[in-house]
């Protein structure tokens, strides 16, 4: 149901074997449908292929063009009448008829929508018999220079391609629309087909035009357009683009993802994006990589199904290594310079981004905040909490650090809301460290997998902590020691501390449920509104900017320093019950943004000075468990203070 991106296979590197690669796809936007727009469901599997009467995608005198992924799901309006028309197009930017011009549109292919009272489960029966096809400068005042009227099959759902009868020659600086419209034959026709993904900035597509249908024979309704790709993704329709100067040899980079860190002289690897941007298919390519001061190295690449134009792989390399720590970030870049033998054209061929390098046994673990952006509004989000209660089960040591980030319902905090503004957008997401997004689908072995992967990559910096409550109870005071991997006479320019707490067991909400009658655990055998009980809820964050201070001017490799803050609960924070609060404090790369590293001391470790007592006064005969103050469990505890453990009761102790 999405868009398939090529999956590479094994490449020839100098650096040593490589293995290419995981297949990408677009970003779905994973919230409600906009005003007025009815969903008819997912787009049938087997139709997802555009193999209409079509020419072959690598004859360099014709390619198809479309800005849409493969189709999703389709849809209608609500409200929608007989006679009502509709309209789907894209446009022709400038950059495109810079690119095109003098080639020619002689064809427009699209997918027939389907009718509900009509089909069934096993057939979509189409009952649009007739179509318009159109070409015009302007949207808004909607005049086209260019119609033609075609017969539509009754088949639903399927790819339809049509010759124009007279092809037009795209001129240089003046872009235009393709699309085409067709009169509503029932309320029940379902014939807007999109792809459902997230476009960005890009407006190329997701144009959807309405005319009312006519009160008499000399009415005549004007069109009205507007942009609907932030709501739905782009219609999937496309034209196919003929000529003798067609772009050749044109593969485009982008997306160049290089792991955050690694210890010098070991292997680590990067992945980058590679799409056709070119009439041609693409065979084989070659990429220079440069990492730091090391010389060029050059990758070669073999794709055993041509890659054609608009379609996009992942391509990956391992065994790539530094030998020189660095305080400083090392450059990573990769240019793609061939393709099929040939000199490549692209003007985008060249991706860069960066790596720590860590000297020898000097970094640290790293632990995860997972930070999920969810709302009890949001149907899709149920998903998102079985994800968050698993880390919660899975990783008690404290490694993984989840946080519930709301928006739109009760539990929104106003201080973390600036974290959502920045990373969030589609529920439910997640992100690692506010670096790396997370998978959200169960069953969850990929988000584990995923979280292991990135615990694995070495630290530049450390922090622990522990927390007390101060006398009254009015707010938190943390006991903070960072420690470093180099030395580093700016540390208080790069690295800043922030705080945060969470609580669990709030609630209960009402939670939209889009999972009702599916397989997810604890929520398919359960209602569209489920009272539900929320766990590691954000309540608040000090500030974004964390507290000046924090970090010292100039550290030293592997020592420690410490630092204190009081952290007093505001009213907007919400918080319903401080027994189930955790505390959690941030390390901040503050030229990045990423959180470096972070602890979380539990509601089970957090006390005042008055919970504090001999280990003595608890019953002996009582089983019993301790942990550290980072939350871990000691089977033997020497002297110090502990967390003991006792049926519902936990406090910290003092064991001599």
């Amino acid at each position: 149901m999405k868009k398939t991106l090529l999956t590479l296979l094994t490449a020839i590197v100098a650096f040593g074997s490589s293995a290419l690669s995981l297949s990408v796809e677009p970003q779905r936007i994973a919230v409600p449908l906009g005003p007025g727009f009815q969903s008819g469901g997912a787009f049938p599997e087997a139709n997802i292929v555009m193999d209409g009467p079509r020419r072959a995608a690598d004859e360099a005198s014709s390619m198809h063009y479309t800005p849409a992924y493969s189709p999703y799901t389709y849809l209608g309006f609500n409200n929608q009448k007989v006679g009502m028309k509709i309209a789907q197009a894209f446009q022709m930017t400038p950059e495109l008829v810079q690119k095109f011009a003098g080639n020619n549109i002689d064809g427009v292919f699209f997918y027939t929508g389907m009718n509900e009272a009509e089909s069934s489960s096993q057939v979509a029966v189409n009952t649009i018999k007739k179509a318009t096809l159109f070409l015009t400068y302007d949207l808004q005042n909607f005049e086209p220079f260019y119609t033609q009227t075609v017969d539509l099959p009754a088949d639903g759902l399927i790819l339809v391609e049509f010759d124009l009868t007279t092809p037009y020659t795209i001129e240089a600086g003046k872009p235009f629309y393709v699309g085409y419209y067709y009169p509503l034959t029932s309320a029940n026709d379902l014939t807007i087909i999109v792809d459902a993904a997230d476009h960005g900035n890009d407006m190329s597509g997701g144009w959807i035009g309405l005319q009312a249908p006519k009160t008499s024979a000399d009415d005549n309704p004007e069109w009205e357009f507007d942009n609907f790709a932030n709501q739905v993704g782009f219609p999937c329709l496309g034209a196919v683009i003929s000529g003798d100067n067609l772009p050749k040899d044109e593969v485009d980079v982008s997306m160049l993802e290089v792991q955050p860190s690694a210890y010098q002289g070991e292997d680590f690897s990067l992945s980058f994006v590679v799409g056709n941007n070119a009439s041609n298919g693409v065979s084989s390519f070659e990429a220079e990589v440069v990492v730091g001061e090391n010389a060029p190295e050059t990758v070669e690449f073999s794709v055993p199904k041509p890659l054609n134009y608009g379609s996009q792989g992942m391509a990956t390399i391992d065994n790539i290594s530094y030998a020189i720590p660095s305080l400083e970030k090392v450059p990573v870049t990769v240019t793609v310079t061939k393709v099929n033998g040939n000199t490549n054209n692209s003007q985008s061929a060249t991706a860069t981004s960066e790596i720590q390098i860590i000297p020898t046994g000097k970094g640290f673990l790293r632990n995860v905040v997972v930070e999920e952006f969810t709302g009890t509004w949001c149907p899709n989000c149920p998903r998102g909490l079985v994800m968050m209660e698993a880390i919660r089960e899975a990783y008690t040591d404290g490694s993984v650090i989840p946080v519930g980030i709301h928006n739109g319902d009760q539990m929104v905090s106003p201080s973390y809301s600036a974290i959502d503004q920045v990373y969030g957008g589609s529920y439910p997401t997640a992100i690692m460290n506010r670096l790396t997004y997370i998978e959200t689908m169960y069953p969850t072995d990929k988000c584990f997998a995923e979280i292991e992967k990135f615990q694995s990559y070495p630290a530049p910096a450390k922090v622990t902590a522990t927390a007390r409550f101060n006398s009254a109870k009015s707010g938190i005071i943390f006991d903070t020691k960072t420690s470093f991997s180099f030395d580093n006479d700016k540390a208080a320019e790069d690295y800043i501390l922030a705080f945060g707490v969470t609580e669990d067991h709030v609630g209960p909400y009402e939670q939209k449920n889009g999972a009702s009658g599916s397989t997810l655990p604890g929520w398919g055998n359960k209602p569209s509104v489920v009272e539900t009980m929320y766990n590691d809820v954000a309540r608040q964050y000090n500030t974004s900017r964390g507290i000046t201070g924090s970090i010292p001017e100039a550290v030293e490799q592997g020592k420690e320093y410490d630092f204190s803050y009081e952290m007093k609960f505001l009213a907007a924070s919400k918080i319903s019950n401080k027994d189930n609060l955790n505390a959690i404090v941030y390390l901040i790369n503050r030229k990045t943004q990423v959180v470096e590293n972070a602890c979380m001391i539990n509601a089970t470790q957090l006390g005042g000075i008055d919970d504090v007592m001999a280990d003595s006064e608890f019953d002996a005969n009582a089983p019993v468990e301790y942990f550290n103050l980072q939350g871990i469990r000691v089977a033997e505890p020497q002297d110090g203070l502990y967390i003991r453990r006792q049926g519902n009761t936990a406090k910290v102790v003092m064991v001599k």
